[in-house]
């Protein structure tokens, strides 16, 4: 986004409560304050829990609603989403950043929406962000080679706390609650 009206995918993986999710939300808040003073181009946020989703391909329904504000059937939603990441017009409108929480819910045997999801960002004209975020470290490595080629090498992964760290955590949050 700094680069201006640009598109990619971020693939990050790590056990659980190791704060994927919490570190993107701060690293959006931040982006937030540059972009209101002006120090980076605007741009929209979108997050959705794929965990929450009846069924996958409803991320099409629940995307086309946030960038447009219009509202789709699944496959209509899919096919205007295509179309619109494709435009010269859509090249003129703000990134939008997408994250992707519990990405692996995603996962079905054809692979469609995942490979919908993370081909679209590689469009020049698309100015789309995905951030994909799940527990599975090998998730990208399950996945069809079609789709694993559009994450390219954009991965992060968090690591386990160590015993120490567990302990400076938990201390640092007792010592605000007055408990040690």
């Amino acid at each position: 986004i700094t680069q201006g009206q640009i598109g990619g995918c971020i693939y990050i993986s790590g056990v659980p409560g190791t704060g994927k999710t919490a570190s993107v939300h701060a690293i959006i808040r931040e982006m937030t304050r540059e972009s209101e003073a002006g120090d980076i181009p605007p741009f929209s946020f979108i997050e959705v829990n794929c965990q929450r989703l009846p069924k996958p391909n409803a991320l099409y329904s629940l995307l086309l609603q946030g960038i447009t504000g219009k509202q789709a059937a699944p496959v209509q939603a899919a096919t205007m989403l295509d179309s619109l990441f494709g435009s010269a017009a859509n090249a003129r409108q703000p990134t939008t950043v997408v994250l992707l929480d519990e990405l692996d819910h995603l996962v079905t045997r054809k692979q469609t929406v995942l490979y919908n999801i993370f081909e679209w960002p590689t469009r020049t004209k698309a100015n789309l962000v995905v951030l994909g975020v799940a527990n599975t470290m090998d998730l990208p490595d399950r996945m069809l080679p079609r789709i694993c080629s559009r994450l390219g090498l954009q991965r992060i992964s968090f690591q386990p706390y160590l015993h120490t760290q567990l302990q400076e955590v938990i201390s640092s949050r007792l010592t605000g609650l007055d408990a040690v």
